[in-house]
């Protein structure tokens, strides 16, 4: 009976963390929206968010994202 509930406890407790990570933007993908609306404007559904690239020296991942962005919107 104890295993039981030790299960329901660590199920519910995945499924609360994985549903975070899936519903929390990352920097690349916030930046990958505000370059695709910059060329698009603001009244369009963004694409889905690419995977990030690894981010170079001296730049940032939302950097990136917005570099991404205008580069899918153009």
């Amino acid at each position: 009976m104890k295993t039981i509930k030790t299960i329901k406890i660590i199920t519910l407790l995945l499924l609360t963390l994985s549903a975070t990570s899936i519903f929390a933007k990352s920097d690349f993908c916030s930046g990958f929206e505000m370059g695709y609306k910059t060329i698009k404007g603001n009244m369009v559904l963004v694409p889905l968010c690419p995977l990030a690239p690894l981010t170079p020296l001296g730049s940032t991942p939302y950097q990136e994202g917005i570099k991404a962005g205008i580069k899918a919107a153009g």
